[in-house]
């Protein structure tokens, strides 16, 4: 899936093997800001722990949960052999369907704006040809994703895991760049992209799509939820293990990813201007995304976690952030009451889908991420005293003092 700040690719490498690591003796491991997904999902399949995933966004959570709330593979189910089947089926003799074809061979500024009047125009579609046809998707993609949400197991687990295999399934065929802030707008430069993303068959890519998801599963069931980050704290304590992989963004995420959003809640009242995005009151906002309140928002969050005496994993980008974030900013915000150790990986970040310094789309730069392992003073004390030195520092810097070997036998003691 097409998402910005993932861990998919730090994953495959230090960040997967610090996680591993970071979670032995832990009950629970809670991911504060899941987004895709990605860490969740990895946690979950590869430690024996329960994965609790947080989120504001409602697709986050079906997300997440399409893997961390299964404890076996869903590959024996009926959904893998009859839902897109059917969808599929029926397309072959919809009279609507046959109607909003347009010459994808053809593809101009003409056909774009006419296949966006005639899908908003069409009577008897759904929500994504209403909202989308003609922007993201062309109208027949568009009407395809109806069919499929329309159709959606109405049991558990398989309707979360379709409606996972629905929301990547829109991402990838999404004319856009790494987001869904504004569709691809049909201009010579950028009518190859549209029509590279039209010729994509939604029912084909959404089977292939379930196909993948139904085969993972976690070692342990899981729950996600969607909520506030801050709010979330309440329920957790030292035995938890708690990921924040927080925005670095000043623009909300919600701007965004409104898209799959507006899938995963069944539509919206209206959607409105270029990036047919729903009114502002309907957007959730975090305050990590408001220059004016991410430190303080930030501060919040680590004491919250120190009043539960969680050990907690921080990642964020190496330089200074839109958001007015940075990662030497996080540490300093520990003060006195955590012990902190850093650890710098290889990493990259969207520019947001703009263009990057060698020219082309979807704009990326290489820097550092910054992987800061928080573990509370007192644990750090109590250590000390007992003197228990027997275990490895997770991060695998090397420290002298007997106090930064206490430190190390934190990170993995129960």
């Amino acid at each position: 899936m097409k998402y910005m700040g993932s861990k998919s690719a730090l994953l495959r490498g230090e960040l997967g093997e610090i996680l591993v690591a970071s979670s032995a003796g832990a009950s629970r491991f809670v991911d504060l800001f899941s987004g895709s997904g990605s860490v969740s999902h990895y946690v979950a399949e590869n430690i024996n722990i329960p994965v609790l995933s947080v989120d504001l966004q409602h697709y986050s959570k079906i997300l997440a949960e399409s893997i961390t709330g299964r404890d076996c593979p869903q590959t024996d189910g009926p959904i893998i052999n009859k839902w897109t089947a059917d969808v599929g089926r029926g397309l072959l003799d919809d009279a609507i369907y046959e109607a909003l074809r347009e010459p994808i061979a053809r593809l101009g500024k003409a056909t774009v704006l006419r296949s966006r009047r005639s899908s908003e125009r069409t009577v008897g579609v759904g929500f994504v040809t209403q909202h989308y046809g003609g922007h993201y998707f062309s109208p027949q993609q568009a009407y395809s994703l109806d069919r499929l949400y329309e159709e959606l197991p109405k049991e558990e687990p398989d309707r979360t895991l379709c409606l996972a295999a629905l929301l990547h399934t829109a991402s990838i065929c999404a004319a856009a760049p790494g987001h869904t802030a504004q569709p691809f707008q049909p201009t010579p430069k950028l009518l190859p992209y549209i029509k590279s993303a039209w010729s994509r068959d939604p029912v084909h890519e959404c089977q292939r799509q379930v196909s993948i998801l139904a085969a993972r599963h976690a070692k342990v069931k899981g729950q996600a939820r969607v909520g506030d980050a801050l709010e979330a704290v309440s329920s957790l304590g030292d035995e938890d293990l708690v990921f924040c992989d927080p925005p670095y963004s000043a623009v909300q995420y919600s701007r965004f990813y409104h898209v799959l959003e507006g899938i995963s809640r069944g539509g919206w009242n209206g959607v409105f201007g270029a990036g047919r995005s729903p009114a502002r009151g309907y957007r959730e906002s975090s305050d990590f995304s408001m220059k004016a309140q991410a430190s303080s928002a930030m501060a919040q969050l680590l004491s919250a976690l120190r009043e539960r005496s969680c050990r907690v994993l921080v990642t964020f980008p190496d330089a200074d952030a839109s958001n007015g974030l940075s990662s030497s900013d996080i540490v300093a915000l520990a003060g006195d009451s955590w012990h902190v150790r850093e650890h710098y990986v290889d990493s990259t970040h969207s520019t947001l889908g703009g263009s990057s310094s060698q020219g082309g789309r979807g704009g990326r730069r290489a820097l550092k991420e910054a992987v800061l392992l928080f573990e509370p003073r007192t644990a750090i004390i109590s250590l000390l005293e007992s003197r228990r030195p027997e275990r490895q520092d997770v991060l695998s810097v090397p420290h002298t003092s007997e106090a930064a070997s206490a430190v190390a036998t934190a990170a993995t003691v129960s």
